[in-house]
């Protein structure tokens, strides 16, 4: 699944964004007013999957991935 955090410029994306994924982006006054974009993949712990990994035994236990995407916000007229 890849989840795309948009909005206004210091609406909280990157703060989300730095919580889901567990970064320290900096956040707020600090940024250069340029579209950055800034990707991280997150594993879903599931104990679903743990459980029949225990029963398995797999090689390999892969679980579902998140990839958010914080996409930094425009000033009116910034892109066009």
């Amino acid at each position: 699944m890849r989840l795309g955090i948009i909005g206004l410029p210091n609406s909280g994306k990157t703060t989300i964004f730095n919580a889901l994924t567990r970064s320290n982006l900096p956040t707020g006054a600090g940024t250069t007013g340029q579209m950055e974009i800034h990707t991280a993949i997150v594993n879903v712990p599931d104990p679903r999957v743990d459980r029949l990994s225990a029963m398995y035994n797999p090689k390999k236990t892969i679980y579902a991935q998140v990839t958010y995407v914080d996409i930094g916000g425009l000033d009116q007229g910034g892109r066009e």
